[in-house]
Formats: C-alpha cells, sequence, structure tokens
C-alpha cells in the first residue's frame, strides 16, 4: 500500500500539464511529420513532441541508411518515456531555420549519460537508401559538458537532425535546442549548482570523518561508507563522472549506472542499522535489513561480471525495497521514542518521493522531469545534512544514557553520594593527584550515632530521611572538593585531598561533628544525631587508599570507646585493639 501511494504521488506530481502548441503531435502514423521552426529569438525550446523514432530490432544500421527512409517508418514520440528497449533507437526531427534565426544552436539530450550516442546533420532530406553515408550527412562532434550536448550550425532552408541513442534503464527523449550562448549561461549556472552539491558532500564526509576518528562510534563510519557510495553514483547519473573524470573510460558509467545504486542502497541501510541502534533495540527489523542489505552488495558484484545489464532492473527492486525498509524501521524505532528515528522518519518523505520517481523513470513508467532526475541529489544532500544532526543528536541522547547508568555503577541511589565503587574510582584519581604535589591526603571514616534507636522508634523511612540529611551537612561541611561516599547503613567515608597541612583534617572534622548535632527537621519532627569519626593520613599513615580506610576505620572505633561524638585520628597503639570491621577493604573488581 505505500508503494503504491508513494507512485500515484509521483505520478500526480510528474504528469505534464499541457502540450505547446507548436509540438502537437501528428494525429496518425502517416500524417505529415512536425517542423520545428527555429524562431529569431530562440534561447531554449523543448523538440520531444517533433521527435520521430525507428527501433534497430537488433542489428545496427548506418546513419545513411536511415536518413534515406521515409518518414512513414518512423512513429511519432507519444509521451515523454519510451520504456527500456536493449536496442538502440534513431529520432529524427526537422528543422526549419530562417535567415533571422541564430547561426549557432546547441542540441542537448536529456540525460546527462547515455550507453550510447551519436548525433547527426542532414542538409536535405534523402528519399533514396545508399550503401555509403551521402554526402549530406555530417557527424557532430560533442561539447565538453555533463550533459551529453552537440553544437552546430544548419543552414537556411530546412535540415534534419538524425540521433542514434541507447541507454540503461527507460529512454526518456527530453532533447533541447538551445541559442549557443544561452546554452553556455546555462551551463556556468549548472556547473555552479554541481560545484555547490559536490562540495556540500565532501564538506559532509571530511566533518563526518574527524567526529569518527574522535568519537570511534561505527554509525560515523557507516556514515561515510554510504555517502562514499552516494557519491560515485551521483557522479554516474549525473555526467560530471564522464564530463571530469573517466571521460574516456566509459565503462564506469556502466558500473555506475547499474551497480552504483546498489552499492548505495548497501551503504544507506548498513548506516540506518547504525544509526539507529537496530541490532540492539529491534533486531528482527534489523535482519530485514542485512538481508536486503547482503543482496545489494551481491548485485553489486554481480555487475563487474560480463553482460551484466540485465541487472538494471533487479537494481531498481532492491532500491525500492531499501527505501520501504528504512522508512518501516524508522517508524518502529520511533514507536519507542528514539529522537534520531523521529529526525529520520520526518525527512525520509521526500527522498520516498523522489526516489520512487527515479525508480518509475528508469523502469519505463514515468517521465523525465526535474522530479524524477536531478532533484535526487539534492533530496540526498539534504537528508545527509539531516542525519549528520540526528547523528549528533543521537550521540548525545547515548552520552546522557552512559552517564545514567555509570550514576548507577557509582553513586548511592539513597542519598547520591558516591558508593564503593565510586569512592575507590574518584578517591583513586584525588590520591594520585596529591602524591604530584607533595600536600596531604586526609581520609575520614564517619558512623552515624543513633540512627538504630530512629529506626526502632519511628520506622525505617524516618532512619532514611535521616540519612539524607546527613549527607547534605556532609557535602556542605567539606566542601566541593571532598570526595564523599555512603558505604552502607550509616557508614560514610570522606578523602579530603591536597590538605597544606594535617591540621586542616582535623579542623573539617570537628566542623563536621557540629554539623551534624544541630537537630534535624523531618516530617514536623525534630530529630538529634551525632557521629563517630577516625582520621588517617597521607603519606604520615598509609600509601594506598586500602591501607588509609583501613586505619581509619579503626581510629572511628576508638572513638565510638571514648564515648562517640568525637573525632580521633589513627596512631599505631591502637592496632592492639583493632576491632573486626565488616566493611572488607578491598578494591572492588572491573567488570
Amino acid at each position: 500500500m505505500l508503494l503504491q501511494a508513494v507512485m500515484l504521488l509521483v505520478l500526480m506530481m510528474s504528469a505534464p500539464m499541457s502540450m505547446p502548441a507548436w509540438a502537437a503531435a501528428p494525429s496518425g502514423a502517416n500524417a505529415s511529420p512536425l517542423v520545428v521552426l527555429v524562431p529569431q529569438d530562440l534561447r531554449h525550446q523543448n523538440l520531444q513532441h517533433s521527435l520521430q523514432v525507428y527501433r534497430e530490432n537488433g542489428k545496427r544500421l548506418e546513419p545513411s541508411a536511415v536518413a534515406a527512409l521515409p518518414d512513414a517508418r518512423f512513429q511519432a514520440v507519444n509521451g515523454s518515456n519510451l520504456g527500456i528497449s536493449e536496442d538502440a533507437l534513431w529520432l529524427r526531427v526537422h528543422l526549419f531555420r530562417s535567415a533571422q534565426s541564430p547561426e549557432q544552436l546547441v542540441l542537448q539530450l536529456g540525460r546527462p549519460v547515455w550507453r550510447e550516442a551519436q548525433a547527426y546533420l542532414l542538409s536535405a532530406d534523402l528519399a533514396q537508401a545508399s550503401g555509403e553515408r551521402p554526402a549530406g550527412i555530417g557527424q557532430l562532434d560533442a561539447l565538453h559538458s555533463r550533459y551529453t550536448a552537440y553544437a552546430f550550425q544548419p543552414p537556411e532552408g530546412p535540415s534534419t537532425l538524425l540521433l542514434r541513442v541507447a541507454q540503461y534503464g527507460a529512454l526518456t527523449p527530453e532533447f533541447h535546442l538551445w541559442n549557443a550562448g544561452t546554452f553556455r549561461q546555462y551551463a556556468v549556472d549548472d556547473a555552479l549548482l554541481q560545484g555547490l552539491f559536490y562540495g556540500m558532500v565532501a564538506a559532509l564526509l571530511i566533518y563526518n570523518a574527524f567526529l569518527f576518528l574522535s568519537t570511534h562510534d561505527r554509525a560515523y563510519f557507516a556514515y561515510i561508507l554510504w555517502q562514499s557510495a552516494t557519491l560515485f553514483y551521483m557522479l554516474a547519473i549525473s555526467g560530471v563522472g564522464q564530463h571530469q573524470l573517466w571521460p574516456d573510460t566509459l565503462v564506469w558509467n556502466s558500473i555506475g549506472l547499474v551497480g552504483g545504486l546498489p552499492l548505495m542502497c548497501a551503504g544507506g541501510l548498513y548506516f540506518i542499522r547504525a544509526y539507529l541502534l537496530l541490532p540492539r533495540h529491534a533486531p528482527r527489523t534489523d535482519l530485514a535489513l542485512q538481508i536486503v542489505q547482503w543482496l545489494a552488495i551481491t548485485l553489486t558484484v554481480a555487475v563487474l561480471l560480463p553482460n551484466s545489464e540485465w541487472l538494471l532492473v533487479p537494481a531498481q527492486l532492491i532500491a525500492a525495497a531499501s527505501l520501504v525498509l528504512i522508512a518501516w524501521a524508522a517508524a518502529v524505532r520511533w514507536q519507542q521514542r528514539f529522537m534520531p528515528a523521529i529526525i529520520l522518519l520526518l525527512s525520509l518523505f521526500p527522498l520516498l518521493i523522489v526516489g520512487f520517481a527515479n525508480i518509475g523513470r528508469t523502469l519505463g513508467w514515468l517521465p523525465e522531469t526535474f522530479l524524477t532526475s536531478d532533484a535526487l541529489q539534492w533530496v540526498l544532500v539534504f537528508l545527509a545534512l539531516v542525519l549528520t544532526y540526528g547523528l549528533s543528536v543521537r550521540v548525545a541522547q547515548l552520552r546522557e544514557r552512559a552517564t545514567r547508568l555509570q550514576d548507577l555503577l557509582l553513586k548511592d541511589p539513597l542519598t547520591g553520594l558516591l558508593n564503593r565503587n565510586g569512592l575507590f574510582d574518584s578517591g583513586q584519581r584525588q590520591l594520585d593527584r596529591t602524591q604530584d604535589s607533595q600536600a596531604f591526603v586526609a581520609v575520614l571514616w564517619l558512623d552515624l550515632d543513633g540512627l538504630k534507636r530512629i529506626n526502632d522508634q519511628f520506622g525505617h523511612a524516618a532512619g532514611d530521611a535521616l540519612i539524607q540529611a546527613t549527607s547534605a551537612r556532609l557535602r556542605e561541611a567539606f566542601g566541593p572538593d571532598a570526595v564523599c561516599a555512603r558505604l552502607g547503613g550509616d557508614e560514610f567515608a570522606v578523602v579530603l585531598p591536597n590538605l597544606p597541612s594535617p591540621r586542616l583534617a582535623e579542623d573539617l572534622a570537628r566542623h563536621a561533628l557540629e554539623r551534624l548535632r544541630a537537630p534535624y527537621a523531618l516530617s514536623g519532627r525534630e530529630f538529634r544525631a551525632s557521629g563517630s569519626i577516625g582520621v588517617a593520613l597521607y603519606p604520615s599513615h598509609a600509601q594506598t587508599l586500602e591501607e588509609l580506610l583501613r586505619l581509619a576505620d579503626v581510629a572511628m572505633y576508638r572513638a565510638k570507646a571514648l564515648g562517640r561524638d568525637t573525632y580521633v585520628v589513627w596512631e599505631p597503639d591502637m592496632e592492639a585493639d583493632v576491632q573486626t570491621s565488616l566493611f572488607q577493604f578491598t578494591r572492588p573488581a572491573r567488570s
């Protein structure tokens, strides 16, 4: 249903609105041929509705033989898409130039790249067949332009243009007659637009390459592969490759026109899978995209084999399937509220329209228009720009998710302080920095006095509220540079780095005890609590964080033995009365 709806919309948008009066097609096969009058003020004229077509039917014909055929053997062009044909077509148009008409004219073929294209000028109509080319037939030389175009000087009076063309895909004879000066200006403007397009693609490739080198995100690598394949395909179908890169190696045209499309689809599917994180969050959808991706890669490789022109139609089917699957994958992830998928889905509509329009033209269903040809490259660069922004949103979203996960791993959920993992991670960093500065580090072990009594009298909810309030007071008492952690229950540890003097640790311990003695107003009730603090110093007491924590724990038990609500600095004679701690002084294992 999606494919049918899109094709119907494309048909409505691509259908010609009207036919110029001068180009009305003849009513029957035997009607007199139309003659195109070259006007005095000629700038640009479409020759489509004045063309006559003759098919070779498997046998290559000489221009002289075709020129001698009567007009009755030719058929008037009916419509602007003649369908797919393995045989070359001969097209004929009759001209009449007056003395006031421009002398220098340019004949431009609608498609930038043709499998074969030759143009001939007949000074007069020939009625007899001849084995050799009559003297009145002159072959035109192609201009150096991305479009297949020929400059010529028709004589005054009647003349005939004869063209032999063959194309991969459907033949769409959108031929144009130009004043030579107007065509030169048009070619300059077109070159500027093409330069803008390829400049934007190159800039996006370089920008995302730098982002890949800095982030090592697979999605950026997939984006580079996709855009590189898109660049190759666009070089082929736009004629820029033939004009600038491989003018003498036309085999690259066939590779690019037939194989470039599935290569671009394979790169696009690979990018979408990485961009939307499909292997993790939508594995069935990812499998469908992966199957089509590998089919596209296989088709691209098969194009390198001889006589592979028939793969054009399968390549178009792969492109259609890729468009549908990308839209489906974006919809699946949109339902999962993944913001980059919403960005992709909103930008997909132009690509669906233009993509199916190009497929329809190539398969012979739609006429040659801007929508079915050159619009594709601008839609693709728009999509590349949008998805570059989508990648930045995706990276920000993933970083936020990683931060939340890290908080779960390193922070205590009740208080927001660090947990045991976070204490060893941040505390060791602070210890390393202090070692370089030759300052002191104090490790404090704090046990909250009276928590069991509050839990027994008022419940564990009141105890949790007291722990939360205590955590806030510890942050205020020790300042932002301190590493504060809750180790479980009513036990806390604090690492104070870069102390100029051990005395400062004692001052901060006294200040913390004063803050803990102040009444707590919790749920309309007043609670009182205190703490017992043990202090160990680096480097005078121990060299490692594990040993400093053990010694601070020992000192904390001495403070409890002295009546609580006090602090004690560890001394060597305390080893004799060490009590077994429930805390194991080992660094947490890295996962």
